[in-house]
C-alpha cells in the first residue's frame, strides 16, 4: 500500500517489511477529533497477504481461491492477532486493534523504536556475553509467558526480535504460531518447522 492510503483510523507512513504471510507498515492514528493533533502516535500495521497467491487491484487484495488456502489462513492470521491480543507481557508486542478491510485482515501493534537483534549484529557484529544473555532472557521469559497460555511461536530468531531503545529485547512475527489445547494438541494446522531454514524451533 502507498504512503498515505487510509486504513479504518489508521495511515500509512511507509512500509516496513514483508514476509510469506503478511506486509507490516508503519502508521499514525487519525484522530477522530478532526483539531486534535495528527501523527503523533505511530503504529505497525500487519496487513495479511500471502506473497505466492495474492495480487492487489488498487487497494484490495485479490487472491487464487483455490483449495481456499487463502481464507484458511485469513482466518488463522484474525483468530492468532485475537489470541496475541489477550497476552501481557514486556518481551512480547502488544496488540492494540484488529479490523477486516481491502478484502483481508489487519492487525495493529505498538511500534517499537529501535531495530531486529538481525540488524544489530549485521551492524556491531559479536554481541558481547553479557548483552546477549540478556537478550537471551528477555526471550525465554516471554516464549515462557506464551507457553503458560498454550501458544508456541515457532519462528524464532533474530529479525523477529526486536531491540528496544532502552536494550530490551521484544518477541515479534506470530505468523507461524500455534495454540494448542490442554491436552497438548495443535488447535490449528500450521506445519511445525515450517519457518526459516536454520531456526523454526521446535518449542
Amino acid at each position: 500500500l502507498p504512503p498515505g492510503t487510509e486504513l479504518d483510523h489508521y495511515r500509512i507512513i511507509k512500509r516496513l517489511g514483508k514476509g510469506g504471510f503478511g506486509i507490516t507498515y508503519l502508521a499514525y492514528v487519525r484522530h477522530k477529533d478532526s483539531s486534535a493533533k495528527s501523527g503523533n502516535t505511530l503504529v505497525a500495521v500487519k496487513e495479511f497477504y500471502m506473497k505466492d497467491i495474492n495480487g492487489r487491484k488498487g487497494s484490495t487484495v485479490t487472491a487464487s481461491r483455490q483449495e481456499g488456502l487463502f481464507d484458511k489462513y485469513r482466518n488463522k492470521f484474525a483468530n492468532e492477532s485475537r489470541l496475541i491480543h489477550s497476552l501481557s507481557h514486556p518481551g512480547i508486542v502488544k496488540v492494540l486493534d484488529c479490523f477486516e478491510g481491502n478484502d483481508t485482515f489487519y492487525y495493529v501493534m505498538e511500534y517499537v523504536e529501535g531495530g531486529s537483534l538481525n540488524d544489530y549484529i549485521e551492524v556491531c557484529g559479536q554481541i558481547p556475553e553479557e548483552e546477549s544473555l540478556r537478550y537471551v532472557r528477555n526471550v525465554g521469559e516471554a516464549l515462557e509467558h506464551m507457553h503458560k497460555h498454550n501458544m508456541a511461536h515457532l519462528d524464532v530468531k533474530p529479525s523477529n526480535i526486536m531491540i528496544t531503545k532502552n536494550g530490551r529485547a521484544v518477541l515479534i512475527d506470530f505468523g507461524l504460531s500455534k495454540q494448542y489445547d490442554e491436552n497438548g494438541i495443535p488447535e490449528s494446522s500450521t506445519s511445525i518447522g515450517g519457518g526459516t531454514p536454520g531456526y523454526a524451533p521446535i518449542e
